[in-house]
């Protein structure tokens, strides 16, 4: 409890002071980078499964609640955004994983899992299974997920004022509609996690709050004392996935997933471009939603900026389920095409 309760405090701690400078996201950014920093001053934090559950249930109802009849409206512009999403996903993921094949000379395996954008867990889990070098994986990967929470805000300020993306929304004051609204999303959210729905927590509560608002029986969005402590809770979570990787091997691979992240932000950069030409709509809402990062960080970025959540949300995890689908048969090739046998078999008994 002692190490969860710092946690915490090193977390809240971060997000107050990048508020107080005017960090853009300060409450993510600042206590992701806290976190970070206090991991590599030997400090021991924890943080618990049920506050893991916490979070992405508070990150469901705050996207259930921005969603109205102007979004509904929206909407029709959302499928020819999600193809060209597809298409940014494989171009990331081919030309990551090319610089890391030709010019790095890491084995295509490995390859491949450091440059999936998004999904962590998920690639963890096939990449362990597929023979890659883990602590290239897992480095890459969370150095590029660091710098989007921590650089990506100030790019998309700086390209694309988001003013003309900006939705505003007036918080929920009744307390009897917040108690609701808390319940029957905390159930939507445990119910689609049981039946095993992708990303289950956050869409389960998303759905039962945008039931709620468009039904009328809540009015407004979710008020700061939601949307700041899972702010809080999911910094400390991306920061403890550096908990694992010694100073040295930061040290080590950092280049390599400082270099992912630039190519694949280019990438995305790219794609968002011609969508907010072709789709008609603002650079600063299709950038953050072609962001090669996690669904969680990038929908509580879009808050932070005062951008369209839902349209954010329903990208990231379009790609989500894109990679729950499609990565367990692209690892059994990789396994089978590019693993020589003596490595395949070791991998296979594992």
């Amino acid at each position: 409890m002692t190490r969860v309760i710092r946690a915490l405090a090193v977390g809240a701690a971060g997000g107050a002071l990048g508020f107080a400078i005017g960090v853009p996201a300060p409450w993510l950014a600042g206590s992701l980078i806290a976190t970070i920093l206090a991991i590599y001053s030997r400090q021991k934090l924890e943080l618990p499964e049920y506050l893991r559950t916490l979070a992405f249930i508070l990150l469901g109802i705050q996207t259930g609640t921005s969603v109205n009849s102007n979004t509904l409206a929206r909407v029709a512009q959302w499928p020819l955004s999600v193809l060209f999403l597809g298409v940014t996903v494989v171009l990331i993921i081919w030309g990551c994983t090319q610089y890391y094949v030709r010019v790095r000379n890491w084995d295509r395996p490995t390859a491949l899992f450091a440059s999936l954008p998004g999904a962590l867990s998920l690639v963890i889990l096939l990449a362990s299974s597929s023979g890659a070098d883990m602590r290239r994986v897992t480095v890459s990967q969370s150095v590029r997920l660091f710098f989007l929470i921590a650089a990506l805000p100030a790019i998309i300020v700086f390209l694309s004022p988001t003013g003309a993306a900006a939705v505003s929304t007036v918080p929920i004051t009744n307390i009897f509609e917040i108690l609701v609204l808390v319940v029957a999303a905390t159930i939507a959210g445990l119910l689609f996690a049981w039946i095993k729905v992708p990303a289950g927590l956050i869409v389960g509560a998303a759905l039962g709050s945008a039931a709620l608002g468009l039904g009328g029986a809540v009015h407004g969005a979710a008020p700061n004392s939601i949307l700041i402590p899972a702010n809080i809770i999911l910094g400390v979570m991306i920061g403890l996935r550096f908990k694992g990787i010694s100073f040295g091997e930061l040290r080590t691979d950092f280049s390599d997933g400082f270099a992912g992240f630039i190519l694949a932000m280019t990438i995305g950069l790219v794609g968002a471009l011609v969508t907010s030409a072709v789709a008609d709509l603002p650079l600063a809402l299709t950038l953050l939603a072609f962001a090669p990062g996690g669904l969680e960080a990038m929908t509580i970025m879009a808050f932070a900026l005062h951008l369209d959540p839902a349209y954010v949300a329903a990208h990231q995890l379009a790609r989500y389920i894109g990679l729950v689908l499609f990565m367990p048969a692209v690892t059994a090739f990789v396994l089978h095409c590019c693993v020589p046998a003596e490595r395949r078999v070791k991998v296979e008994e594992d």
